[in-house]
């Protein structure tokens, strides 16, 4: 069985406060005791990070040579553009012109660093980009400004950072009732439009459940563009985004993802995008990597050219079959 290029997300290693207890759950780290944990995990390979907040202008090369030092790749260096109440109303869709170069200008700064991080990727979460009541958005206009926005900081990006892609990570709603971009394509729709070959998706496993996705079917249309960058593990139960262990309510989705990834000739990283609230959050990173490769072992109870088979003659029962024998039973 192949082995996994596993990143995770600094943002999770120490505390995480949900509305209710601001402080968090769990003891809080600094960020180079997070840098280190991650280190300790086994299997985790990369860093996922935001700039300026986890990692400042006055921070970055230190923590650059600690991740060197520790043996980990910087996976995402992206910019921390949906925390700040001045785009409480708009990132790169702003209507506020001011505004919407400041964010722009924020991601072209953070390319700079990511180009001395050597990131893989930076990540535009449109997260602020939309609307929260009818006749609170123009349409028309914000998606202009959006895709603008994006043709720009791609542009820059394969000048200032050519090692370093840009992925759209997609999300129907939360923080805002709804995003802009909000399926996988809708994004691919943008994506194919801009047209660069520095610029993809990252697809979080769950943003696309909330809205129903079949993840097997979304990796395709991804996949099939050859626009498929990056990818984020988690699970929820389909109401909203709960980034809780990967594949602890959705088994079946899960191994299907990983089918067709597998398929699709997929080797780039998969990064855990986990949010532990209550448990440690280095066992909650090494339950899902367990959970990952338990998946990949999984699949291979069963000879593919048995699944294949399933795909041309639509067979039920014996779709059915096989994934009883991929859970031991006859």
């Amino acid at each position: 069985m192949r082995d996994l290029q596993v990143s995770v997300g600094v943002w999770y290693l120490g505390a995480t406060s949900d509305r209710f207890v601001k402080e968090g759950y769990q003891p809080d780290r600094t960020m180079e005791e997070r840098f280190k944990l991650a280190g300790s995990i086994e299997g985790v390979g990369g860093l996922e990070m935001h700039y300026p907040t986890e990692v400042t202008d006055g921070t970055y090369k230190d923590l650059k040579k600690l991740a060197d030092d520790l043996g980990l790749a910087i996976v995402q260096f992206c910019p921390l553009l949906w925390v700040d109440r001045r785009w409480q109303f708009g990132q790169f869709s702003n209507p506020d012109p001011k505004l919407r170069r400041e964010a722009i200008d924020l991601a072209k700064r953070t390319t700079d660093i990511a180009a001395h991080m050597e990131a893989l990727i930076m990540v535009y979460w449109p997260a602020q980009d939309g609307f929260d009541y009818p006749f609170q958005a123009d349409h028309r206009q914000r998606l202009d400004d959006l895709v603008e926005g994006l043709a720009e900081w791609a542009d820059y990006a394969a000048k200032a950072a050519p090692q370093t892609k840009v992925v759209v990570e997609y999300k129907a709603f939360e923080p805002r009732t709804h995003i802009m971009l909000p399926t996988i394509g809708h994004c691919m729709t943008v994506i194919n439009e801009l047209n660069r070959p520095n610029l993809g998706i990252n697809i979080d496993v769950g943003h696309a459940l909330i809205m129903k996705e079949n993840l097997a079917e979304s990796i395709a249309l991804c996949c099939r563009y050859g626009k498929l960058f990056h990818t984020h593990w988690n699970d929820n139960w389909k109401m909203f985004d709960d980034d809780v262990i990967v594949g602890t309510v959705n088994l079946w989705e899960t191994l299907e993802a990983l089918f067709w990834l597998d398929e699709w000739g997929y080797d780039d990283w998969y990064g855990l995008d986990l949010f532990p609230y209550r448990e440690p959050p280095e066992k909650a990173v090494e339950e899902s990597i367990r959970n990952l490769k338990f998946g990949l072992e999984l699949l291979d109870r069963v000879p593919r050219d048995e699944l294949r088979e399933c795909f041309e003659t639509s067979d039920a029962i014996k779709i059915s079959q096989l994934m009883r024998r991929m859970l031991g039973g006859s």
